[in-house]
This record gives structure tokens, C-alpha cells and sequence, in this order.
């Protein structure tokens, strides 16, 4: 019985899954050399600022404002996903003005109420001797006013922005950029997002999924996306992953 115990661990080790022992049993542990992170409905809720600057366009332009919950549910796809999808497609003409009021107004209030969620310190404290990577669709410039402004820049080893390649997620493109700069296999990698754009990137660049419950993302499009791993809070990345 030993025997095949051994060579099942022996098995899932290859895997890139490490044996952990724990009261009453074996549990195993993905070994990983790569985290990624979404920013938006992942490490931060930053959905009230977001959908106050969504709605201050709109009352500029005699619109009635849109519900916090409509708003958010088309975060995660980058600024002009976000704008689009929050205006009368007659206003596209208009769409470089709206853009220039919209980020003028959201740089200006980026942190009246955007918080870290809960854990998100003490998980990346955790994960301190793995190379921690921020992949957002938000511009760079905003990515990194939220992870300074919230105290976590210094966490990252790398940043990338909507803006830093051609592509967005759910493109594999800024994923596959982030392994071959740090020079790690897709295996040894996750991606972690609230969103179907995070858990689609991450399948086609072939790293490990996870998808997170609590932030700004359908729940339910985020299930149907089927992430390997789906959690309710960020500190149980520390439960299925060393």
C-alpha cells in the first residue's frame, strides 16, 4: 500500500504538484514559479471609483446615471471596452472627448474608495519568494497609481498595463510577454482574475487558472469560463499552491 502511495505522489509531483503532509492525511500543493494577478476585482475593489467617473461622464453629457453593478459588469476589458459599453453608440463620434473627460475626472478622485480586498497582504507576504507579476487591462499609468496609492507597488516584480503590449486579455499576448521575461515555463505559472477575460488569457497562454468569486465579475461568466481553481477569498491561493 506504501508502495502505491509513493508512486502516486511520485506521479502528481511530475505534475508540478508537491506533496504536503497534513493532520489526517496527504494534500498536494501546485508548485508554481509565477503569479499573476489581475488588479481590478482581484486585488482591488476599485468599482465605486470607476463607476463615479462613468456617471460623471454621463451627467455631462444629459445621460441618467447608470447603477454601480451595470457599470462594474463591464470593467475588466480595458477603458474603451468600459466607455462603450457605458454610452449610446451615437456618441461614438464624440469618443476621444468623452475618453479625455473620463480620465481626467477618474485620475483625479483614483482612490476616494478603492481598497484592497481582504487578505490581499498577508497573501502576498505569503507568496514573497515567488516572482508576483500585476497583468491588468487598465492603462499602466492608472495600474500603477492604484498599486502605489494602496501601498503594494513595491510587491511586483513586473506591471503590465492595458497600454504596455498590443494586445488585451483576453489575448494570451501579455501573459506569454511576462513568461519569457522572467524566463518561466507556462506550467510553472497561474493567472489569477475575477474575470472570464483572465481565465481565457490564461488558458491560451497554458498557464494555471484561478479564478477569484469576490470581485467585480458575473460570478456566473466566470464559472462558465471554467478556471482550474476558483476561490472566495485571495488567501486560499495559499491552500492549493507553493
Amino acid at each position: 500500500m506504501q508502495e502505491e502511495l509513493a508512486s502516486g505522489v511520485e506521479k502528481l509531483t511530475g505534475l508540478g504538484f508537491k506533496s504536503i503532509f497534513v493532520s489526517g492525511g496527504l494534500a498536494m500543493k501546485r508548485e508554481i514559479e509565477l503569479i499573476m494577478f489581475d488588479l481590478d476585482g482581484t486585488l482591488a475593489d476599485t468599482g465605486r471609483d470607476l463607476a463615479d467617473a462613468v456617471n460623471y461622464v454621463r451627467s455631462y453629457l444629459k445621460l441618467e446615471p447608470l447603477d454601480d453593478r451595470l457599470v462594474h459588469s463591464h470593467v475588466g476589458r480595458g477603458v474603451e471596452h468600459l466607455l462603450r459599453s457605458s454610452l449610446p453608440a451615437h456618441l461614438e463620434m464624440r469618443f476621444n472627448e468623452v475618453m479625455d473627460l473620463f480620465l481626467e475626472r477618474y485620475e483625479s478622485h483614483i482612490l476616494d474608495t478603492t481598497a484592497l480586498y481582504p487578505h490581499v497582504m498577508e497573501t502576498l507576504e505569503y507568496f514573497k519568494d515567488k516572482r508576483k507579476a500585476v497583468v491588468s487591462n487598465k492603462l499602466h499609468r492608472l495600474t500603477v497609481s492604484v498599486l502605489r496609492g494602496l501601498g503594494i507597488e513595491n510587491c511586483f516584480d513586473a506591471i503590465l498595463g492595458g497600454d504596455s503590449v498590443a494586445q488585451k486579455k483576453p489575448d494570451p499576448a501579455p501573459l506569454r510577454q511576462m513568461l519569457s521575461s522572467f524566463g518561466i515555463r507556462p506550467a510553472m505559472a497561474v493567472m489569477v482574475g475575477d474575470g472570464d477575460a483572465d481565465v481565457e488569457a490564461g488558458k491560451r497562454a497554458g498557464v494555471c487558472t484561478c479564478g477569484v468569486t469576490y470581485g467585480l465579475g458575473k460570478k456566473e461568466e466566470l464559472i462558465e469560463a471554467k478556471p482550474d481553481f476558483l476561490v472566495d477569498d485571495l488567501s486560499q491561493l495559499t491552500q492549493y499552491f507553493c
